[in-house]
């Protein structure tokens, strides 16, 4: 049987979302404290947990060791949840 992947959360959408933007207006990744500080996180282990749930999704990965190196990865997308069929 296989299980079908959760939606992201509002937090990891919002993340999703500052990450986009970012590569956008600056050619490459925020740090882990421009993240927090646009989705209300001041926590960097809670910024850094969220980009880490991301990457085993597939959604985003790092070039090099650090978050502002990170790329965004085609997103795949999620059934709602409702009715499941055999």
């Amino acid at each position: 049987m296989r299980r079908e992947p959760r939606p992201l959360t509002a937090r990891q959408e919002a993340v999703l979302a500052v990450i986009r933007s970012w590569l956008t207006e600056h050619g490459h990744g925020p740090t882990v404290r421009k993240i927090g500080a646009r989705v209300g996180l001041s926590s960097t282990s809670s910024v850094a947990h969220q980009l880490t749930q991301l990457e085993k999704r597939g959604l985003v990965s790092r070039t090099g060791r650090d978050w502002s190196s990170c790329v965004l990865r085609e997103e795949k997308p999620v059934r709602p949840s409702g009715l499941r069929s055999r």
